[in-house]
């Protein structure tokens, strides 16, 4: 299989964050304007959207099972992940109920039965809250990244990144600590 760093779970999870959010915006729209000429191909395309993204739910719950299991982590690490973990498997477990709903009204011509726009209401926000809670877990607690940059190895100003550095200091004060440049991954450095 090929290896991506560190795993498939980052691969996967926007299928189902794109395709079940497009699915319950679309739901919510056709739902308000049913009478519309185009509400009847938008409500077909919300239900496709939200099928697939039910697909999709699949391996990326099985990949991040996996990288819960497998990626290094400190306390507050494991703390974020499973905090993730859970609400990753609330909001499946809402559009689950949400498809069910939606096979179950599929011959509605247009929009979404009340019951089936206000389910998606609370397993969007899980989604949106597992998405961020996510993104906390790499940013945040550095799961998944194998290696941090080194803030003290490179300075913009050079090679069209502008007159700017990362440590907010004035291009004056840092023309003292420049030193000659050294070429590096094909990038003039100054240090």
């Amino acid at each position: 299989m090929i290896e991506i760093v560190p795993n498939w779970h980052p691969l996967w999870v926007h299928f189902p964050i794109a395709l079940l959010s497009v699915a319950a915006l679309l739901f919510w729209l056709t739902s308000l304007k049913p009478d519309h000429h185009r509400a009847a191909m938008l409500t077909s395309v919300a239900r496709w959207n939200l099928a697939l993204g039910l697909v999709s739910l699949a391996p990326t719950l099985a990949t991040g099972l996996l990288a819960y299991n497998s990626v290094a982590h400190d306390s507050a690490g494991h703390v974020a992940m499973t905090r993730h973990l859970w609400v990753a498997l609330l909001a499946s477990l809402l559009f689950v109920l949400a498809g069910l709903l939606a096979w179950r009204d599929r011959r509605r011509a247009a929009g979404a039965a009340p019951l089936l726009a206000l389910l998606l209401l609370p397993a969007w926000l899980a989604l949106m809250t597992t998405g961020y809670l996510g993104a906390e877990n790499v940013y945040r607690h550095g799961i998944g990244v194998e290696r941090l940059p080194d803030p003290d190895d490179h300075h913009h100003g050079h090679n069209g990144h502008g007159d700017h550095d990362h440590d907010g200091a004035p291009p004056e004060a840092r023309q003292e600590h420049s030193h000659p440049s050294t070429e590096m991954d094909g990038h003039q450095h100054h240090h």
